[in-house]
């Protein structure tokens, strides 16, 4: 029978082992937890919720920040260089319009009128009375260069307030300035961004401030991605909505534009013949579904959205709040396909909002469409497709805010100033000119240089070495 052999043990381990640190002392402590909210998206992955704690732990939005000093303005002395293609091109656009006054008595043609009201609504007078007041004290120089008519003495007929409002605003005018506009800023995209996907966000807005009799005027805007607008068109809301505008508006903008891009709208026009119309022009749309598609919304809300984690998110902080978004996405059911044959992909969108100090300020959940097939937009592409287009609320709280828009009563040229303000708007946007509200507030200080420098009219002058 074998002996059985015994157990060494090596006598260069100690008997008892020494306490150590969990973490050694030449290594980095644990990080802390970061400090997020009660109520965090359950979608919001470890980075996520850093970026949250990040954002929380940030600067105060809105605090006053230092800048690098007052713009420098052009003196009056300096010669002012002309940009005589941009120019010629700017008024080739609006001689494409068809003057439908009587030619007797007609003193100033209609692309004048349009093109000092365009000048004038740059530096911030954008209502009949103010471009008046521009035109009135404007260099002849500037004049002659916007295409015045001489009068006996060789001097510019310059306009009054009542021929803006008479002209501009009859009803036979007001949609050609609408789109000589509109086509001459996308020509300008165009040129300064080629090969850009481009992304159309639908949207209407009223203009309070020219309401008679307690209704307002409604213009429904098809807004590019560079600030451009591609055009607009008013909206009869006594005798409809904006669903049929819609289609006539996709109808107003050339067809190599539509080619490929992206067109988002309201709830309100997610319809299946929009959805077919932008399909046919070899576009793509992306729609959110609300109460007036039940079926849809019932059947995209059936769809196992708890099955699986969120695909993309972002967290932002400004205007006062941090927003974090998260999003999913599936492939669509027969049952959608059977009535939304170009649908490729159903989404799901999260938005929790907080205030600077972590309190939930709100949470929305938002169900979507899209006819982009997955290897064309992914989920952070179509989250940041519907980020671009909530950011047209930006664009009406500039043509709010910026030039009081709300404010104006011009009933009757309510819809060709509306239209020179997003020209205006997009030209300063297009050229990547921050801080429109200030930029307008310096072309009152020089009132009739900087405007036309800023839309693209007259070259700037070099810098100061």
């Amino acid at each position: 029978m074998p002996v059985p052999c015994p157990v060494l043990v090596p006598d260069v381990l100690p008997a008892v082992m020494p306490v150590v640190p969990a973490v050694p002392e030449f290594l980095p402590a644990v990080p802390a937890a970061p400090a997020l909210p009660s109520r965090v998206p359950a979608d919001l992955p470890a980075e996520g919720r850093e970026a949250l704690a990040a954002a929380l732990a940030g600067p105060v939005p809105g605090a006053p920040r230092k800048t690098g000093g007052k713009p420098v303005l052009p003196g009056e002395d300096e010669p002012l260089a002309w940009d005589d293609d941009e120019m010629k091109r700017f008024l080739g656009f609006l001689r494409t319009m068809s003057d439908r006054r009587d030619p007797r008595g007609r003193r100033l043609p209609l692309d004048y009128l349009t093109a000092v009201a365009v000048a004038a609504g740059a530096a911030g007078d954008d209502s009949p009375e103010g471009a008046a007041e521009w035109a009135a004290s404007a260099p002849a120089r500037v004049l002659h260069r916007l295409g015045a008519p001489r009068d006996g003495a060789g001097r510019p007929r310059r306009p009054d307030a009542a021929t803006f409002s008479r002209v501009l605003g009859d009803p036979r005018h007001a949609q050609q300035i609408d789109d000589a506009l509109c086509a001459w800023a996308a020509a300008r995209a165009r040129d300064l961004r080629p090969g850009m996907r481009r992304h159309l966000r639908a949207d209407g807005k009223a203009l309070r401030g020219a309401a008679r009799g307690g209704h307002a005027p409604m213009l429904l805007s098809g807004l590019w991605d560079d600030g451009t607008t591609a055009a607009q068109l008013p909206v009869n809301t006594r005798k409809t909505n904006e669903i049929p505008v819609f289609r006539d508006l996709l109808k107003k903008i050339p067809e190599g534009d539509l080619k490929d891009a992206v067109i988002s709208a309201d709830q309100m026009h997610t319809q299946r013949r929009h959805a077919k119309d932008i399909h046919a022009a070899g576009a793509f749309f992306i729609f959110t579904i609300g109460g007036n598609q039940e079926k849809l919304f019932d059947a995209a809300d059936a769809l196992p959205w708890r099955a699986f984690a969120g695909e993309a998110w972002t967290v932002d902080r400004g205007h006062g709040r941090i927003d974090v978004r998260t999003i999913k996405t599936l492939p669509p059911t027969g049952q959608i396909l059977k009535k939304w044959p170009q649908v490729r992909q159903v989404l799901l969108v999260e938005r929790y909002s907080y205030g600077t100090g972590g309190e939930l300020l709100g949470a929305v959940a938002v169900l979507g469409i899209t006819s982009l097939p997955p290897d064309q937009a992914g989920a952070a592409d179509l989250l940041a497709y519907l980020r671009g287009h909530w950011a047209i609320e930006m664009h009406h709280y500039v043509r709010d805010v910026a030039f009081g828009e709300d404010g104006h009563r011009a009933a009757a040229a309510h819809q060709a100033f509306a239209a020179i303000r997003n020209a205006v708007a997009g030209a300063f946007r297009l050229l990547g000119v921050p801080g429109i509200a200030a930029q307008l507030r310096a072309s009152r200080r020089d009132p009739y240089r900087l405007p036309l420098q800023l839309l693209g009219l007259a070259e700037l002058p070099p810098s100061p070495v």
